[in-house]
């Protein structure tokens, strides 16, 4: 409970009043001023009561990207009868969120009814974000607007924020599509088959697109292609480590790490076979499922410019997996040997190229994560 300022002029000004006139024998000017205090006593009591016996809880998304409005939502209960009127819930959540803080207000919550008010935050970095205890409150004016009682809400909540995306260029694309269209075409009309086996009968159920019309043609009967997967050709997406400490740097791995979930998008919308290799023990895998997509962008909210993550290894152990594949590596620093590591990790027929957030040249790759 604390005074507002109309009513610590209020106060002030009755109890001067009424001891000035008490002075002079004013009995009945000091009545006047005795029930003034008396009424601004039961605002006090009626203001402590007004924020009693109320239910508050927080509704938040379990996941948010930076730069992208969340909604946010407060839900007042009362569990009296009578109503309580004036309300407001006052959110300073977290560190780096816009607005600062929030306040919603509820003009009158019913008795024993729920009102709720919403709102939306946006977040200014990645990661995990506590949003804490004890950063919340409720309070009331009413009535007479004299004091405000106020009272701390024990509310906590956690969401994990990923990493902004940008738009990926055309040259982009076409290099994550590989350097032969014909079989990206391929890919998207017949998830998962990429290289022709033989051809067979047509049979009940088969893809009209398979008929193949030569055979067709020359056997007299319908016949369709048959086609099986290319071992060993997928699209691996390595996160270099970060350039050192500083506020350069640092700005330099978010970059990478936001064009790094640019191609993780990008490679679920062509359903590409693609693993992300973080440098850690277990890197997420996407094979044509929204779960694997989901599990790649957690994965980069929480991913550490250092640590334990060790991303040449990585590419040693692609070097030494069979096939062939197009390797993507998204630089934040400049790195002494990385050609000839990225060479052997593509294998023989394989493509590979790098993407470097420390320079002007991002902008061939992604647009909108540019300095």
């Amino acid at each position: 409970m604390r005074p507002t300022q109309q009513g610590t002029v209020y106060l002030w000004t009755i109890a001067v009043f009424s001891l000035t006139l008490l002075g002079f024998g004013e009995n009945l000017v000091f009545l006047l001023g005795t029930f003034a205090l008396g009424c601004a006593a039961v605002a006090w009591f009626l203001a402590r009561r007004n924020v009693g016996a109320l239910t508050v809880r927080r509704e938040l998304p379990r996941r948010a990207t930076v730069g992208t409005a969340a909604p946010i939502a407060w839900h007042v209960r009362n569990e009296r009868r009578g109503a309580r009127v004036g309300l407001e819930v006052d959110d300073r959540a977290a560190r780096g969120m816009r607005p600062a803080s929030l306040r919603f207000e509820y003009p009158s919550v019913p008795g024993r009814e729920e009102v709720g008010c919403s709102g939306t935050v946006v977040f200014g970095r990645r990661g995990l974000v506590d949003l804490g205890r004890g950063e919340a409150e409720v309070s009331s004016c009413f009535p007479l607007g004299l004091f405000r009682a106020a009272r701390a809400l024990r509310v906590a909540g956690r969401v994990l924020v990923r990493p902004r995306e940008g738009r990926a260029t055309a040259l982009l694309r076409r290099r994550v599509r590989g350097r032969r269209p014909a079989e990206a075409r391929r890919r998207r009309l017949w998830r998962g088959d990429d290289v022709i086996y033989g051809v067979r009968e047509f049979r009940d159920g088969d893809d009209p697109r398979r008929i193949h019309w030569r055979s067709t043609a020359r056997r007299g009967a319908l016949v369709v292609s048959e086609w099986r997967a290319e071992q060993g050709r997928h699209v691996a997406l390595v996160l270099g480590r970060g350039p050192g400490a500083g506020a350069a740097a640092a700005a330099s791995f978010e970059r990478a790490v936001s064009a790094t979930a640019t191609l993780w998008r990008l490679c679920g919308k062509e359903h590409m076979r693609t693993q992300l290799l973080l440098g850690g023990s277990r890197d997420p895998c996407l094979e044509d499922t929204g779960r694997g997509l989901e599990h790649g962008l957690d994965a980069l909210a929480v991913v550490a410019a250092q640590g334990r993550r060790r991303p040449r290894g990585a590419l040693r152990r692609l070097a030494d997996a069979p096939g062939s594949r197009t390797v993507i590596y998204i630089a934040s620093g400049d790195e002494r040997g990385l050609e000839a590591e990225l060479a052997a990790a593509a294998g023989r027929g394989g493509d590979w190229f790098v993407i470097r957030t420390h320079d002007d040249s991002l902008s061939r790759w992604v647009r909108g994560l540019e300095r």
